[in-house]
């Protein structure tokens, strides 16, 4: 089975780092509509681990089914 590994040339992967190392908290549009907000704890190339409030787990989603990432102020 291949690997696959993060381009960390790409713009998009180095913003999600930025906002990791920030601990920024972003907003996360699933493709429902459904809004998910929480902090991303890592990436991979298939899924964005979010922590969410009340200190539950990581929330896994696939990135090919995101439709929206956005910081929150």
């Amino acid at each position: 089975m291949e690997t696959l590994t993060l381009d960390p040339s790409l713009p998009g992967v180095r913003q999600l780092q930025q906002w990791i190392r920030e601990k920024r908290a972003v907003s996360i549009e699933l493709p429902n509509g459904r809004m998910v907000e929480g902090t991303i704890r890592w990436q991979d190339t298939e899924f964005i681990a979010l922590s969410m409030k009340a200190g539950r787990g990581p929330l896994m989603i696939n990135r090919r089914t995101l439709s929206l990432i956005r910081p929150l102020p």
